[in-house]
């Protein structure tokens, strides 16, 4: 078993007393420079935590669970966070959530933070790009759970659509209504989800030998999806349908549309990974769509995580991927 860190052993490869190392840890106290970049080289150099100790010595619990999304305005990370809240507060546990606005920089001061305050557990929505630090989280026994991105590798319970049968299901549609020439319009590819629906649809198209060759990145956003459709228009040989890898960018890609007078789907098919708000289906039709379980995700990954609080020791890794289903609406017909 790895020794823990102690401040002992901080002062020590510092070359400096406990209560110096103690005045530069707890930012307190006058340190000269020199020693003070002493100290905190050797912290670097441990990867000693402030709370280590209060830690190994901890009798009792936070009643207090993080959760750490990529977006706190979208609406299915706000559902999501819903389901967690539904089960921890029948528990009797709060929760404080966070967002890394897709920057892991973001997350990882995030994650830092929630260790130095002693929550019980943590539900993160990842960028996929921290890994050694939800793997040192995950090392120092803390209770996580990752939602939405799935990173299968890590040793780390993980509640998520399945992706790359969703993005499947989008493509066998079109194809069983004739499309051939298909746009695709992807995701952040430096997102784990973003990755996934990206390689799923481009095998899913080369299984059924239609062409690639119309790829446009929106990345995730609206005027990502605004953007496509415009560069689709220009193009030579114009799609008959377009997958949009999400709802934001299914929303730019209908404005678009309107904007450009293109009447769907007698012109033009349009079909979604992830549901559209409200307010869109009102104005325009129905969308064809594969519909996520964010409030299902979430109660799953809270009880997930309130069953590894609560076991002492070793636990199975759990790692569940919800098949999502199609939901057909008026926004797609067979080509003609």
């Amino acid at each position: 078993m790895t020794k823990k860190v102690t401040i002992r052993d901080v002062a020590e490869l510092a070359g400096v007393s406990i209560g110096t190392a103690s005045k530069v840890i707890n930012n307190i106290g006058n340190v000269h420079i020199e020693l003070k970049n002493k100290v905190n080289a050797a912290i670097k150099a441990l990867n000693y935590s402030p709370n280590m100790i209060a830690r190994s010595l901890k009798s009792s619990v936070s009643k207090t669970i993080a959760v750490l999304l990529s977006n706190i305005t979208n609406p299915f990370q706000m559902t999501l966070a819903k389901g967690i809240e539904e089960v921890i507060f029948e528990k009797d546990y709060l929760f404080i959530i966070s967002s890394t606005n897709e920057n892991p920089t973001n997350e990882r001061k995030n994650l830092q933070l929630f260790y130095e305050q002693r929550v019980d557990g943590i539900i993160l929505c990842s960028t996929g790009q921290v890994n050694k630090d939800i793997l040192s989280l995950v090392e120092r026994n803390i209770p996580m759970v990752l939602v939405d991105r799935p990173i299968p590798h890590l040793p780390v319970h993980i509640v998520a659509d399945d992706n790359f049968i969703g993005m499947e299901k989008l493509v066998t549609y079109l194809h069983e209504l004739g499309h051939k020439e298909i746009g695709v319009v992807h995701g952040d590819l430096n997102t784990v989800h973003g990755r996934l629906r990206y390689e799923s649809v481009l095998q899913s198209l080369t299984n059924y030998g239609l062409t690639t060759e119309h790829q446009f990145f929106g990345d995730f956003t609206y005027e990502g999806g605004q953007r496509a459709v415009e560069y689709f228009l220009s193009k030579t040989i114009v799609p008959t349908a377009i997958i949009s890898s999400n709802n934001n960018m299914t929303a730019g890609v209908l404005k678009a549309c309107q904007n450009y007078k293109i009447t769907i789907p007698d012109q033009l098919t349009v079909v979604s990974f992830g549901e559209l708000e409200y307010e869109w289906d009102i104005i325009m039709p129905k969308v064809t769509a594969i519909v996520q379980s964010p409030r299902e995700i979430g109660r799953r990954a809270a009880s997930l995580l309130l069953e590894q609080m609560n076991r002492e020791g070793q636990h199975q890794i759990v790692q569940l991927f919800i098949e999502p289903e199609i939901s057909v609406g008026n926004s797609s017909s067979p080509k003609i």
